[in-house]
């Protein structure tokens, strides 16, 4: 049997070897996991696919059907005073109706991974189902909208097109075509054939009709004697064929070699840049970030800034911290896109300007340069003197530019047929919803606007920051029509000066319950509960060194006694 003494130096040693090792344990935890862990979850983050049986890894899953609930909520436009624009020249009045709202869902197909796993392709192919239970309770998919005829607009904006080169004769003679096929400039079609089902417009059918196509052959060779282009539709609407089809293909990294080029866009469209046709600068053309801001960065921080491509939009934005906020119990940082994205008086965006073909001065109101004085000019002609952006210099003309005039802040062109590579066939500009990225003479400009950055403000999203992983999403963009006086089209002549809207998206996008349950349990719940337990074993190896330190007490007195 052991002596007292050492009985009492064993009895110090089994609760000193605990408390050592309660201690390197919390240490551990509190200083290396959180590193250890960030490379646990970067690893599950990387898109796989397995190279025996072409499984998916468990991030490419749900990256190939993302587990979200989009609802894609369109508000329309009701134009209440037609015949007074039409004929008088009025200024539009309009009620916004809505919401029309399909739930929409996406899947990736055809996917294929390179050799070295750093880069995968895809086909993203959507789907959009009507519910009537989330729309607004008077509207229905059948319900009648007046609003502008983007056929007839786009037209009449194309005689002008210096690309086109028609001539006067050709001008006249199709805008009294027009009117003969009674086109307007205002129609008033069913809301589920102008966004995906489609309808009759007079224009579109002529212009594919058997008689075109006999008289071009006799007279042109073949060749459309229509001069401006004609799109491949045989009816009208804005996502016409698009419902279980797909935009244009990509490819993009899997963050296998870098996890911080994560869903990074390599090409589009087999494309790393957009076609010299629809931007004038390679800025404007470039193809950055992830498809539609599926993909944030790791480690995601406030200085942070995230770029995106939006093909549905045909270009590339940029979002910038807004705040943090909490999405189901998930911290998340808050990323938006700001109002100079969207403002081509700016150097940066003057890839993205209207070329207004037509020359007309939208808002004579804009800009107000109250210190203009042309006099005061001392510029000689090579001066470099951009108008666009200087446009209260003394040698400009106040939003003329050259023979044409520029717009306020809040527009681009519609340059592409929405996420495909395909010329846009309307004259259609997007804007943010309600003008609200816009000088307020922009919304003035129509009666029934009433913008609202907590309504309107176009691309927020929220990340979860070790991740990059999406929390939500609301995303929103409007589409209008140049109304102008157009003297070689009859109907065209008394129409008022002025951008008018036709409707607005607002998507919506939360995570599945499922999904939400994974983020909590990987990014809230583990790194929390190891944080605390971390912190129980420091606290435990406390508690034990304040028992070993009196066991040593006591067992020195009894020494010393003895």
């Amino acid at each position: 049997s052991l002596s007292p003494s050492m009985a009492g130096l064993a009895c110090i040693v089994l609760v000193a070897l605990p408390s050592i090792l309660s201690l390197i344990l919390g240490l551990l935890g509190i200083f290396l996991f959180p590193s250890v862990y960030k490379n646990i979850v970067y690893s599950l983050l990387v898109l796989s696919q397995n190279d025996y049986d072409g499984s998916l890894g468990f991030a490419a899953q749900m990256w190939a059907k993302p587990p979200m609930l989009n609802q894609m909520k369109f508000y329309f436009f009701n134009i209440t005073n037609a015949d007074e624009m039409i004929y008088e020249g009025a200024k539009g009045r309009v009620i916004e109706i809505g919401p029309y709202t399909y739930m929409e869902s996406e899947e990736k197909k055809y996917m294929e991974w390179s050799d070295d796993g750093d880069r995968a392709f895809y086909e993203n192919y959507k789907r959009w189902i009507y519910r009537d239970d989330l729309s607004c309770a008077s509207c229905s998919h059948d319900d009648i909208i007046t609003m502008p005829n983007a056929p007839e607009v786009g037209v009449s904006q194309g005689l002008f097109d210096p690309l086109f080169h028609v001539s006067p004769t050709a001008t006249t003679i199709i805008g009294w075509a027009m009117l003969a096929l009674g086109e307007n400039a205002i129609n008033s079609p069913q809301m589920g054939a102008v966004l995906f089902d489609g309808y009759d417009d007079a224009l579109l059918s002529a212009a594919h009709s058997n008689i075109v196509t006999l008289l071009s052959n006799i007279f042109n060779g073949g060749v459309n004697i229509i001069p401006i282009p004609v799109p491949d539709m045989h009816t009208m609407a804005y996502f016409m064929g698009y419902n279980n089809t797909r935009d244009e293909n990509y490819w993009i990294h899997t963050g296998k070699k870098d996890i911080t080029r994560l869903g990074e866009v390599i090409t589009w469209a087999n494309e790393t840049l957009l076609p010299e046709e629809w931007y004038t600068t390679v800025q404007a053309r470039m193809i950055n970030g992830s498809d539609t801001g599926s993909f944030g960065k790791v480690d995601l921080t406030p200085d942070d800034t995230l770029p995106m491509f939006h093909s549905y939009l045909c270009r590339s934005f940029t979002a910038v911290y807004e705040g943090k906020n909490e999405v189901q119990g998930i911290p998340s940082l808050s990323f938006n896109v700001l109002p100079d994205e969207w403002d081509t008086t700016l150097d940066k965006n003057k890839g993205f300007r209207y070329r207004n073909v037509e020359k007309q001065n939208y808002y004579p109101d804009w800009p107000q340069c109250p210190k203009w004085n042309s006099s005061l000019c001392v510029a000689k002609p090579e001066d470099p003197i951009d108008c666009n952006t200087d446009i209260c210099n003394n040698c400009c003309q106040k939003g003329k530019v050259g023979d044409t005039y520029a717009l306020p802040p809040g527009f681009y062109p519609m340059v592409c047929y929405p996420g495909r590579r395909e010329k846009s066939p309307f004259a259609v500009i997007w804007s943010t919803p309600h003008f609200v990225y816009s000088p307020p003479t922009v919304a003035d400009s129509v009666v029934g606007l009433h913008p609202s950055v907590d309504l309107h403000q176009p691309m927020v999203f929220g990340h979860e920051p070790m991740s990059g992983l999406i929390t939500q999403v609301a995303y929103r963009a409007q589409i209008n029509i140049p109304f102008f006086v157009n003297e070689y089209v009859p109907q065209n002549l008394h129409l008022p000066t002025s951008l008018v809207p036709i409707f607005y998206e607002s998507s919506e996008t939360v995570m599945t319950d499922y999904a939400y349950s994974l983020y909590r349990l990987g990014f809230v719940f583990a790194p929390t509960f190891i944080l605390w337990f971390s912190i129980a074993l420091l606290v435990l190896s406390l508690l034990l060194a304040v028992l070993v330190f009196v066991l040593g007490k006591i067992r020195a007195r009894a020494m010393r006694e003895k």
